[in-house]
């Protein structure tokens, strides 16, 4: 089956595309559902195979009634997150928390209605900060108890660590550079992130970490209908171009961040244009209650981040892939960069789990890291301060680990 079937068949999804431009058979509808499968599309997919029923072509009975069922699933795990986040921020409030969720339920919100309830969610990611200095009670013997106060970042990780505590877990949850593991939800894991994100580059790093610590409080006052706060569009633009590199650059991504970064896209191009149009007024884009950056601000934060080759194959592949108009563009297209992006899509899948070569690190430890060596030295060619710095803050976090 032709590659431009996939994207005819995203497109149509998206509304780019009113219906297929050939004939499809039905190993054609199983090759596009395991497209989907392997791309964290099933929910999206399957509006497509609703549009195209519509206009008289029909995926097999089987197969459409098991796509319906999954999709069904999907909705209802939307519905169930939704509301998690709902109870995550008012807890967290209580406590002295506040919050805001990125990526998935935050991305669902950009979605369209017809589409918002079939995004193919996982976990919840809680951006987290406290407002005060934090009282935690500290276990310091087998019946004793005293409470230790802490601030910023230690503040979010000892309260947390407590969480787990309360929940009868004494073992140390797991944590990176810039989230930690929270007790799950009804089995929904939870990720609380004391950093938004971060770069493997340190000077790199260093400026994200200071533009998102700069946009902090924009992005936790930004409350939506759903009961939850997400960044504002213009920080959303950029955190999720810095989500999908760091992917990129540590294992995979695949079209779900491609299509959240679409939507994400075209929110903020429609808060931009609204902003020209009270600017043409005579008033401020404060008017709309948020701060809109240019595409001339958004770039320039690019480039300090080091991803305007990135940026510009992103560009390349949406509009390969979704079709999307270059009113949407942050930048012109780079074709070299963007095919060698969506090869490895096309071949990895989401996060990287369909990459064939991968081995499977916890058997083949040696073939891992050779092979993870090889990737490195390919993405070197194209991002080569990222890629060369990823093994080197691998290395430093596990010390860092045996250290803590």
């Amino acid at each position: 089956m032709e590659v431009s079937l996939f994207f005819e068949f995203l497109q149509v999804a998206v509304g780019n595309r009113k219906s297929l431009s050939v004939g499809i058979s039905e190993d054609d509808w199983h090759r596009l559902f395991e497209f989907c499968k392997k791309q964290a599309l099933i929910g999206v997919g399957f509006t497509a195979v609703e549009k195209i029923h519509a206009m008289g072509v029909e995926c097999p009975a089987k197969l459409r009634m098991q796509w319906m069922a999954l999709a069904l699933q999907i909705e209802k795990r939307n519905a169930l997150l939704n509301e998690q986040c709902r109870q995550l921020t008012n807890l967290y409030k209580h406590d002295g928390f506040v919050t805001c969720i990125l990526k998935g339920q935050g991305n669902c919100i950009n979605y369209p209605e017809d589409l918002r309830k079939r995004r193919q969610c996982g976990d919840i990611d809680i951006w987290t900060a406290p407002l005060c200095d934090i009282s935690v009670a500290v276990q310091t013997g087998s019946n004793d108890v005293e409470f230790a106060v802490y601030n910023g970042f230690r503040a979010v990780r000892e309260y947390v660590r407590m969480q787990h505590r309360l929940a009868g877990n004494n073992d140390m949850p797991k944590q990176n550079y810039h989230h930690i593991e929270a007790p799950t939800m009804d089995e929904t894991e939870v990720e609380v992130h004391f950093r938004a994100a971060h770069l493997y580059s340190p000077l790199r790093n260093w400026r994200l970490q200071k533009w998102m610590n700069e946009h902090a409080d924009e992005c936790m006052k930004n409350r939506t209908h759903l009961g939850f706060a997400m960044p504002t569009s213009s920080v959303n633009v950029l955190y999720q171009m810095t989500h999908m590199f760091k992917h990129h650059i540590e294992g995979g991504l695949g079209f779900r961040h491609l299509m959240d970064y679409y939507y994400a896209l075209r929110v903020w191009h429609n808060d931009v244009m609204e902003c020209k149009d009270l600017q043409s007024q005579g008033m401020w884009c404060e008017g709309l209650g948020i701060h809109v950056m240019s595409n001339e601000e958004v770039m320039s934060v690019i480039r300090s981040f080091g991803m305007t080759k990135f940026a510009a194959a992103v560009m390349y592949v949406l509009h390969k892939v979704f079709d999307m108009s270059s009113h949407y563009y942050i930048c012109n297209p780079n074709e070299k960069e963007g095919n060698k992006l969506l090869a490895e899509i096309m071949n990895s899948g989401n996060f990287g789990h369909y990459d064939s070569e991968k081995p499977n690190v916890y058997q083949h430890r040696l073939q891992y890291h050779i092979w993870k060596f090889k990737r490195i030295f390919r993405l070197a060619m194209s991002y080569p301060e990222e890629a060369l710095w990823e093994p080197v803050f691998r290395g430093w976090r596990k010390i860092m680990k045996v250290i803590q």
